[in-house]
């Protein structure tokens, strides 16, 4: 997926706070695994007692467990198709198309819920999720199965058994198959993208990705990686389908069996992955082929407690298999130890059960949770002032622009301004100390909750006199989720011990986005940055920096602005036609509509863009900013004083 960062500047504003530290770390790491007999059957008769978890060589005590066969009927399952155009040749699409038709007739049900995905250099949503089975053949009908595969030829020259790995590579990146190569990374880089986009679905998902030939010049262990811990990240399973007939899988010349050769790994598919092996060789070795292509499914379904379909001859048997799966898992918790944000380790699960064998993911990463006071009596007290009519007496203002991290998923940062004269300080072990708990919550107009974050604010001073400082000024402070596009109404609740209060609410219109031309919601700034103050760090304390031209923007939870400073605005583009789009910029009076300034046409690039907005022709009052790209609109109002 192309993205392309906007950056233009407006009239400006008072400058804000440096944004606080969030300290939001969770440490409850949930585990699914698959447990199966010999001959592939699956098992389901054990206990906590029966699983060993551990986490870098060292034994976790099991604090939750749950078989799912009898509970996944109650809840929506989530399966994507995703079918890598750039990888499988025109003699393998026909029987592909098949597959997954029958298959879909067979699996769609109420509570089944299916998408189709197609990448072909970039990710597009052929359909997304649904249990309309007509709709989901039409996709497939619709996919247009064009992408840069090598040719057969090719396919059966990289198989010559007089050829060594480095022989095939290299042969592989050469003219034709140039394209090929860097698909190979683009391709993972998506996947790591689709792993993350859907975190916002409840339960165990898996995403079974049909492909072909895998061929790179380069390595791409980091993307390999990358796509695992993002799956991990988000309860999803990938499930590899070698969609090339036997001939052109087997390699005689490639490596070695494995000493200990699981029955889940040969040619045929069978529910399985064998031994984990080392995380750093893309994967277990493979038993019966030294293939590259099979090299990168494996490394994706070991890591992720899939397993790699390699009986092309039966596909939808294997696809009917990968599908039963959805309900035969058990849900393993344990507490981690405690270890810095964003490191990531290993984990493994035994059975103490002989002749089984065990799958599920190999790695856990530290991250912070979005229900940070869950089962506390601070929530219990944000849930009340949430539905109650009181706005409280600390008051605030909110904005919430959004951005798309896939197609039909959008990532909501939300801003706010908070009175901070109105906060109460204590002495804390010679500090000034305050404290603030939030609940943001997404209803749609059903009043079902669609979305929901709690999170804590931890204010500290080292005199009072920076408390005075406070005074006629605001305390900005940040938060994002991720939501399917849509109406809603969102309200945040936020308290200061028992008694101070406050409360915001207001409507978000987050516009679909399918993965054709897309355009974000806007911005308002108060304050940029150097984006090279970021350093190494990632996730900005769990939210992520808006950048562009080198430099970050900190978005505003205030549409006030005044004439005497500069200010800011940020957008982003995405998909075919990105690079290259034309946008036209416009600030209209927002009571009447009458065009105030016109930027004329911008030219979008694949680079970040930055401008200079005029206001000094404008008078005091209330307006409206336009952007408009390839007929899709933006706007944002703000006040200028």
């Amino acid at each position: 997926m192309k993205l392309t960062t906007i950056l233009l500047c407006l009239a400006g504003v008072l400058s804000a706070q440096q944004t606080p530290v969030i300290q939001t770390e969770t440490r409850e790491v949930l585990v699914d695994a698959i447990v199966t007999a010999k001959n592939g059957a699956y098992i389901r008769d054990l206990s906590s007692k029966d699983f060993r978890v551990s986490q870098d060589g060292k034994e976790q005590t099991i604090k939750g467990f749950e078989l799912e066969s009898a509970s996944a009927a109650a809840q929506p399952r989530s399966l994507i198709l995703f079918f890598d155009e750039t990888s499988m040749e025109a003699r393998d699409q026909i029987q592909v198309r098949q597959a997954a038709a029958s298959f879909i007739d067979a699996e769609a049900a109420p509570n089944h819920m299916m998408a189709v995905i197609t990448f072909n250099g970039s990710l597009r949503v052929a359909q997304n999720f649904t249990n309309n089975a007509g709709r989901l053949k039409d996709a497939l009908a619709q996919a247009s199965f064009h992408g840069l595969a090598p040719s057969a030829a090719d396919s059966d020259r990289s198989h010559d058994p007089s050829r060594t790995e480095e022989d095939r590579l290299v042969g592989h990146a050469t003219g034709s198959s140039l394209a090929t190569s860097m698909g190979v990374r683009n391709m993972l880089h998506a996947l790591g993208d689709l792993g993350r986009s859907l975190d916002v679905l409840p339960g165990r998902k898996i995403v079974v990705v049909f492909t072909g030939t895998l061929v790179s010049s380069t390595d791409p262990k980091s993307e390999l990686r990358d796509a695992v811990e993002a799956a991990n990240k988000s309860g999803v399973a990938f499930y590899p389908v070698d969609v090339r007939p036997g001939f052109a899988q087997t390699d005689p010349g490639g490596a070695p069996v494995p000493a200990q050769r699981s029955p889940y790994m040969q040619r045929g598919g069978s529910p399985g992955g064998g031994p984990k092996g080392d995380a750093d060789d893309l994967g277990s070795p493979v038993p019966d082929s030294g293939s590259y292509s099979q090299q990168l499914l494996f490394g994706l379904a070991n890591g992720t407690g899939g397993f790699v379909v390699l009986n092309a001859s039966d596909l939808l048997g294997e696809l009917q298999k990968i599908a039963q799966e959805q309900e035969q898992y058990y849900a393993l918790t344990y507490v981690a130890p405690e270890s810095k944000e964003g490191t990531c380790h290993s984990i493994r699960v035994k059975v103490d059960r002989k002749a089984t064998t065990v799958r599920s993911r190999t790695s856990y990463c530290t991250s912070k949770p979005m229900d940070l006071l869950a089962g506390t009596t601070a929530a219990k007290e944000l849930d009340q002032r949430a539905t109650a009519p009181e706005t409280g007496d600390i008051g605030a203002s909110i904005e919430l622009p959004y951005f798309y991290t896939a197609p039909n998923v959008a990532r909501v940062q939300v801003a706010m301004e908070i009175q901070a004269d109105k906060l109460k300080f204590e002495n804390r072990k010679g500090r000034q100390h305050a404290e603030l708990n939030f609940l943001g919550i997404a209803a749609g107009a059903d009043g079902e909750v669609r979305a929901r974050f709690s999170d804590a604010l931890k204010l500290d001073f080292d005199n009072p006199s920076q408390i005075e400082n406070l005074k006629g000024k605001s305390l900005h402070y940040e938060k994002e989720f991720k939501i399917v596009p849509g109406q809603y109404t969102f309200t945040v609740a936020f308290t200061q011990g028992d008694a101070s209060f406050g409360k915001v609410q207001m409507p978000l219109a987050i516009e679909p986005w399918t993965g054709e031309f897309g355009l974000s919601g806007l911005a308002l700034s108060r304050e940029t940055h150097p984006a090279a103050d970021l350093g190494l760090s990632l996730g900005l304390e769990g939210r992520t920096p808006l950048v562009a031209d080198g430099m970050q923007v900190i978005p505003s939870g205030s549409w006030q602005f005044t004439k005497s400073q500069p200010a800011y605005f940020y957008f982003e583009v995405y998909g075919a036609g990105a690079a290259g789009a034309r946008a036209h910029l416009r600030i209209l009076d927002r009571k009447s509509g009458e065009q105030k300034w016109d930027g004329g046409p911008l030219t979008l690039t694949s680079r970040s863009n930055s401008g200079k907005l005029a206001t000094d022709s404008l008078a005091a009052g209330s307006y409206r900013l336009e952007i408009t790209a390839n007929d899709l609109k933006r706007t944002a109002d703000f006040d200028l004083y």
